[in-house]
């Protein structure tokens, strides 16, 4: 019986659209491409796992490594990138509705120091019975290692979890550890799925 509902954040709870955020900028078009690479790159991920401790941390390194973009690279990483993270208000008013059932509500995801401080704000925050970010842990989706985190933090049992992510990569690592999931594509297609996982239970 599935008694726990994990969400991710990224394009789950929170709406994250790197390409939406560059073009705001002006940049032609296959310059804005190789700045969303050069950006949303491995490099990223180190983010992520709080290796950088705020974006000015980033654009130094990537600075270093691409120094014929070092203008733009500053300029995209100003602590104003923050604000790319929109809330997906249909995704929280699904969380709490979850909650009201009897569910116990968890978010998992790679998230770097400055989105951590940034989604504060919303009410999912609080709304979770516990949480698990990359940044905190030095550890990222799709690493087994950050789920067993979450599921030995809380006491919760694999088989007793349903997690929902924008990622088939992170979706598969987590079945392996015997969680079920549903990719989240929108909470159009994610929801009926879930329901139908929460109701053959």
């Amino acid at each position: 019986m599935i008694k726990n509902i994990i969400f991710d954040l990224g394009n789950v709870l929170i709406s994250f659209r790197p390409e939406e955020y560059i073009a705001e900028f002006g940049f032609d078009a296959d310059k804005a491409e190789t700045l969303r690479k050069i950006i949303f790159s491995p490099a990223w991920n180190e983010y992520d796992r709080g290796v950088y401790k705020d974006s000015l941390e980033l654009a130094d390194a990537l600075a270093e490594k691409h120094p014929e973009f070092e203008s733009e690279i500053r300029l995209l990483l100003d602590r104003c990138w923050v604000r790319l993270n929109t809330l997906k208000s249909e995704t929280q008013e699904y969380m709490k509705e979850l909650k009201s059932r009897g569910y116990g509500i968890y978010i998992l995801s790679n998230l770097n120091f400055d989105a951590w401080e940034f989604v504060k704000q919303f009410e999912f925050f609080t709304l979770a019975d516990g949480s698990v970010y990359s940044c905190l842990e030095g550890k990222c989706k799709p690493e087994g290692a950050i789920y067993r985190v979450l599921l030995e933090r809380f006491g919760l049992r694999a088989e007793e979890c349903l997690f929902t992510d924008d990622s088939p990569v992170n979706i598969a690592a987590a079945e392996a550890l015997g969680i079920k999931g549903v990719v989240f594509t929108s909470l159009e297609d994610a929801k009926p799925k879930i329901e139908a996982m929460l109701n053959r239970d």
